[in-house]
């Protein structure tokens, strides 16, 4: 069997190659030109240079294949304008949708985001499950979640047209290696021998490893029961946002000392951080922001029994197997990092 993967150079799309490999499924891996391939090119999937954005690229792409993974979106939750993320989330769906149907596919999987729910699992104590209604709106703030909830609509109304068979999951939050949001902040910000925590929040998180999201992804996409469902992608138990810091620091070894400082000063210093970010031009999102910040202070309780009922998923993989894959390949990042460097002749930068 044919599978296509977009975004198979991020977290959860080189997970899915990886297992999908491991399935004795032939790969297509569909990347941009400017993408990071030196993980894919060990992987034996075959590589195709495209982008979401560009139907006419797509087609080929997405040519004989029976079903499409799609993980690629423009994933900078609380940075970005609105056309960037319509015509990369949005739109980007929508041709991948038409090209997989023109090519032959007869499946397709989404990967899309808790976020869609809007307030509901950021508040109270009753977890969001499938049928929780999407009342996300668009504003400033949720240009990202917005995007996500009208990249499922394009997805379900194809569904309903009996263009493509559609299944989905949404995420809480995923981590491993390749992970550039949450992993990457919490693995910075342990660095440091004191770690100054914003405020007294300590929110329940969905996070679940992305070989264990692969896995899921699989599930849904092949089985019939996951024709027309979507899936939340949570643990039987919610973890602590804490609890995941500290099993990064553990994974780095060494020793830490724990403080706090308050939350208004927290969120002051990542505005100044997105305001001399702004006024650089700077085109990457800046490592602390005020989305990453409120989210420290905020829910996401999210209600996956639905996978393990119907399809019989449970994570396996701990927070400190998970933490420390993450290390591991991190390290192992930096000191090829500085191997690189000092064959140019620099000065390699000290690992964080």
């Amino acid at each position: 069997m044919k599978a296509l993967v977009t975004g198979g150079t991020g977290c959860v799309g080189s997970a899915l190659v990886e297992r999908l490999l491991a399935n004795g499924f032939e790969v297509r891996a569909l990347v941009r030109k400017t993408s990071d391939l030196h993980h894919l090119k060990t992987t034996g999937a075959q590589i195709v240079f495209g982008d979401v954005t560009d139907y006419e690229g797509l087609r080929a792409a997405a040519d004989g294949v029976d079903i499409v993974f799609h993980a690629a979106a423009k994933v900078t939750p609380g940075w970005g304008t609105w056309e960037e993320f319509e015509k990369t989330t949005v739109r980007g769906t929508e041709n991948l949708l038409k090209a997989a149907v023109e090519g032959g596919a007869s499946r397709f999987l989404q990967v899309s985001s808790y976020t869609v729910y809007g307030d509901a699992c950021l508040k109270g104590d009753i977890p969001a499950d499938e049928s929780t209604e999407c009342a996300v709106c668009l504003t400033p703030k949720t240009y990202y979640d917005y995007a996500k909830l009208l990249a499922e609509r394009a997805c379900w109304e194809y569904h309903r047209q009996g263009k493509i068979k559609v299944s989905m999951i949404r995420i809480g939050s995923a981590y491993g290696p390749r992970d550039r949001l949450i992993s990457d902040r919490i693995y910075r910000y342990a660095a440091s021998p004191i770690i100054l925590w914003p405020g007294r929040g300590n929110p329940r998180y969905a996070i679940v490893n992305s070989y264990d999201i692969a896995e899921l992804s699989i599930m849904a996409a092949t089985s019939d029961k996951g024709i027309g469902e979507v899936y939340n992608v949570a643990s039987p138990e919610p973890t602590r946002l804490k609890q995941f810091a500290e099993a990064m620091v553990r994974a780095r070894g060494g020793r830490r000392v724990w403080g706090s400082i308050p939350f208004s000063v927290a969120y002051v210093w990542c505005y100044m951080m997105e305001l001399i970010s702004t006024l650089g031009r700077a085109k990457q999102m800046p490592f602390l922001n005020r989305y990453f910040i409120l989210q420290l202070n905020m829910e996401c309780n999210l209600d996956g029994s639905k996978a393990k009922r119907e399809l019989g998923w449970v994570p396996r993989m701990s927070l400190d197997e998970g933490t420390k894959q993450y290390v591991e390949w991190r390290r192992a990042e930096e000191e090829a990092e500085k191997k690189k460097k000092k064959k140019r002749g620099g000065h390699p930068a000290s690992a964080s």
